[in-house]
């Protein structure tokens, strides 16, 4: 009895984690990357969002900041959330190449974007605690210093040398 239970419990495990390998692969972008040649938005720099918000629990007003750099190879590069405070600190990081070095093997911080007339499209991986996923997000171009995903803004800072476009996720 205990030899049935034990040759069924190992065909019951050997189906569920031959299974596995496509139940945890990432999902493919649908969106290819293609070279952004367009003038709707500036590339020689980078745009970031500020956003303020106070802790009740702290009894403080917070100032934030996100990076997100955009390249002429149709690549993107989003990265955390910053105190606004260390914005120098930041671009620093950006010129000593450590916050490549910090993102470059995090899937979820790249995307790929297209532009079409004043609507900006990405594409990039977020987690399902499984795998990742695909994530699509659009947004309106308002010039070329500026557009808006959501209820976020992004303003564009001039800024060079940016950090590396060039990744293993992205081809």
């Amino acid at each position: 009895m205990n030899y049935r239970i034990l040759t069924l419990s190992v065909i019951v495990l050997a189906v569920v984690f031959s299974s596995c390998k496509k139940l945890f692969e990432d999902e493919e972008l649908s969106m290819k990357r293609t070279d952004y040649t367009g003038t709707e938005l500036r590339t020689d720099g980078y745009y970031y969002s500020t956003y303020h918000y106070y802790d009740e629990r702290e009894d403080a007003q917070y100032d934030k900041f996100i990076p997100w750099i955009l390249y002429r190879n149709g690549v993107s590069l989003y990265g955390y959330v910053y105190d606004y405070s260390e914005m120098k600190k930041v671009e620093q990081s950006f010129e000593d190449g450590s916050f490549y070095d910090r993102h470059k093997d995090d899937k979820t911080r790249w995307e790929v974007f297209q532009i079409s007339g004043s609507v900006i499209e990405f594409e990039g991986w977020e987690s399902n605690g499984l795998n990742l996923t695909s994530d699509t997000r659009c947004g309106e171009i308002l010039n070329d210093t500026t557009f808006r995903i959501n209820k976020y803004v992004y303003h564009f800072k001039q800024f060079a040398p940016k950090p590396d476009s060039t990744n293993r996720f992205i081809k």
